[in-house]
């Protein structure tokens, strides 16, 4: 038995087993991948990785597990998942997925290559690429966790529901009870603090998987679901984070083509290993034809930005929905990167949640959820980058209605 102070949640225990699997090359690799992409950028002391927060997720889901009404789970499987859940993520974390939307357009033989290596026959299909690329590292690169990939593949790739769902993959699950206290801590707001004590205390996960609230506990099933959206709204969608992100995504997409990013990089086990935020850094550095995102990342040298909110936003979505993101994505291409597109979406989500109120389950599933919970509006915010006027004039002649100018 090991104990493992942490800031968030004291002390993290993990037995022989559990901290076999931490000792392993792959789970040290998530030590230099960032938990944000590149928010230390605006947020100066947000630096924490992938790392604590698998610690802190696998810490939760033992908490949650000792709650449940049932059992009827393989419980060191569950938690293994927990502890793994992000295993597959590459550098700079969710901002690696928007690189391989952007290779998708600007490369798409090569992004087949990379999804088919990691044995994903139709692109994206249900799940997300780290999750893909997780399953992946589990069953060929980390021995004796094929249980645990094919439990991931069952949540993740299957979607199918249940407790082991609710536990790793749903709205209080383990996954967001953690991010959201770390986040909060790291990036210096209050915004995520939840009570993660009392949120254990008033809730309930049934054998259908639902989570159950008390009456007691709706202003705690509220605190969390708007923390959770004030966080998205205020932290993760800040624009010139976002811009960052777009601007490192586009970046990695580029040196995937260019094959300064090999496709053995993202899926041979020796190469994963290796791969980490520092590998992206240091070919930015050493590559001349990347001056302008070097310049972004390391000098600041920023881009500027046109931002569309409210209806404005409504207008830009509506005229580009996702069949029609191509066209966008064409352009970005055509730029260079010199103008690159940030769009963020800030909704309150509810699903898997039952209210009991005097002996009475409401599934708010089944029901309309505003009768018994507040939830805000969904914000859409589109933040445009670009390096120069030229190239903005350019893509508001030809892609901005006279409505969002």
């Amino acid at each position: 038995m090991k104990r493992i102070r942490d800031p968030i949640h004291g002390y993290v225990e993990l037995d022989d087993e559990i901290l076999k699997i931490v000792d392993n090359e792959f789970f040290q690799r998530l030590r230099y991948i960032k938990q944000n992409g590149l928010a230390y950028l605006v947020f100066p002391s947000a630096n924490h990785t992938r790392f604590e927060h698998s610690l802190g997720t696998f810490h939760i889901a033992s908490m949650m597990i000792n709650n449940l009404e049932s059992k009827d789970i393989d419980v060191d499987v569950m938690k293994k998942v927990a502890l793994l859940h992000d295993i597959g993520h590459l550098p700079f974390s969710h901002t690696f997925e928007d690189a391989m939307k952007i290779l998708f357009y600007m490369d798409n033989s090569k992004y087949m290559e990379i999804m088919s290596k990691i044995g994903v026959k139709t692109p994206y299909e249900t799940a997300k690429f780290h999750e893909y690329l997780g399953i992946f590292i589990l069953k060929n690169c980390m021995e004796g966790l094929e249980d645990v990939a094919n439990k991931m593949e069952e949540i993740y790739v299957k979607k199918k529901g249940g407790i082991e769902k609710s536990l790793i993959s749903s709205t209080f699950d383990a996954d967001r009870l953690d991010y959201l206290q770390r986040d909060s801590y790291y990036f210096g707001v209050r915004y995520g603090l939840i009570p993660l004590d009392r949120i254990l205390t008033v809730m309930r996960i049934n054998s259908s998987g639902k989570y159950v609230f008390d009456s007691k506990g709706r202003d705690d099933l509220e605190h969390f679901l708007i923390a959770r959206y004030h966080m998205y709204s205020a932290v993760y969608s800040h624009p010139v984070k976002g811009l960052m992100d777009m601007v490192m995504a586009f970046a990695i997409a580029k040196m995937i083509k260019d094959n300064v990013i090999s496709v053995e990089d993202l899926t041979s086990c020796e190469k994963i290993v290796n791969f980490t935020d520092d590998f992206i850094l240091m070919k930015l550095k050493e590559n001349q034809s990347y001056r302008q995102f070097y310049e972004t990342i390391y000098k600041r040298i920023k881009y500027k930005k046109k931002i569309l909110e409210d209806q404005d936003a409504d207008n830009f979505i509506s005229k580009y929905p996702k069949e029609k993101e191509k066209e966008l994505y064409d352009f970005i291409i055509r730029s260079d990167g010199r103008l690159v597109i940030y769009n963020s979406k800030t909704d309150m989500p509810v699903e898997n949640v039952i209210l009991n109120i005097q002996g009475k389950e409401i599934d708010l599933d089944k029901v309309d959820k505003t009768k018994y919970i507040n939830i805000p509006k969904c914000r859409i915010k589109i933040v445009i980058g670009y390096k120069d006027d030229e190239t903005y004039k350019e893509f508001e002649k030809n892609y901005l209605s006279n409505k969002l100018i």
